[in-house]
């Protein structure tokens, strides 16, 4: 209980701006490494890709510097001897987080279906294409089905279980697609 409340005494004996500072840090960047984690992708402007410079690893680094320097300052160690063992161990915590975050996404799944594939691509109307609107069809790739939001330039709404074929790719979640001829679809399996 002493060395707690020595602690404490070292921070009141005027280190207490510079470990309220590193403290600070910490605390925002354990916001931002939160926000980056359950918020993934809403700073994709200032994300500098999977990379050493992501989001995610400048977060732990900042986050990982603020709380080992406050924590140095407080065990009275001067303000540059803390600032440098924080940035060490916010080197590592980023090298950590970097790590962790190539080997989480290199476990993500690898069936995402690309544009290129799936132009030419056979699939049925799930929800029906209204003429000039949005509809939905689906189809299975690599084992999965996938579902789109489609459109069509026909001049009739496409219905439920009509078979279409995907001519154009408009996003990566959408696509245009054209009625497949009755003769033709007969002999097309359904998704």
């Amino acid at each position: 209980m002493d060395g707690i409340t020595q602690w404490f005494e070292r921070l009141l004996d005027g280190s207490l701006m510079a470990g309220g500072i590193f403290l600070l840090i910490g605390i925002l960047g354990a916001i931002l490494l939160v926000i980056s984690l359950v918020l993934d992708g809403i700073f994709d402007a200032f994300d500098f890709g999977d990379g050493p410079l992501s989001l995610t690893t400048i977060a732990a680094f900042t986050s990982i510097f603020g709380f080992a320097s406050f924590a140095c300052v407080g065990a009275g160690l001067s303000t540059p001897m803390a600032a440098i063992i924080g940035a060490l161990a916010g080197l590592l915590g980023g090298a950590l987080a970097w790590w962790l975050t190539r080997l989480i996404r290199g476990a993500e799944s690898s069936t995402a279906v690309s544009g290129e594939e799936l132009v030419g691509a056979e699939a049925g109307v799930v929800l029906p294409i209204p003429v000039g609107g949005l509809g939905e069809v689906a189809l299975v790739r690599h084992g999965e089905r996938v579902s789109l939001a489609a459109t069509a330039d026909a001049r009739e709404p496409l219905p439920r279980g009509t078979r279409v074929r995907i001519v154009q790719t408009l996003t990566a979640t959408s696509v245009r697609v054209e009625a497949i001829p009755a003769a033709d679809a007969s002999a097309s399996p359904a998704p």
